[in-house]
């Protein structure tokens, strides 16, 4: 993974910029996130996280029991959405990176 493996990550990343990609880690672990910018040596990422799963304290819709939640007329609807954190990452980290998805 020398100079051609740069370039060209760096390139994939230009076209890609602003684009939610899945790239694969030399590690073999898949990583999700949105490409943010890039210099010399690192791409930086949007990483999803905040997820409410672990919150929910047996209840659904992000913990809210039916019926109590408040601020919404007592329908017990979840106020969730999801942060990111832009985290850097070297070019050579990754092996290959994945097309864009869409939701």
């Amino acid at each position: 993974m020398g100079y051609d493996h740069k370039k060209q990550m760096m390139e994939m990343c230009k076209k890609y910029h602003h684009h939610l990609m899945q790239m694969e880690g030399s590690d073999g672990q898949m990583y999700e996130g949105i490409i943010d910018g890039m210099d010399d040596e690192h791409v930086y990422l949007l990483v999803p996280v905040g997820e409410m799963e672990d919150r929910g304290f047996g209840y659904p819709y992000g913990g809210f029991p039916y019926g109590g939640g408040f601020g919404y007329g007592g329908f017990g609807y979840p106020r969730r959405f999801r942060r990111f954190i832009r985290r850097p990452y070297p070019f050579f980290f990754f092996r290959r990176l994945f097309f864009p998805f869409f939701f």
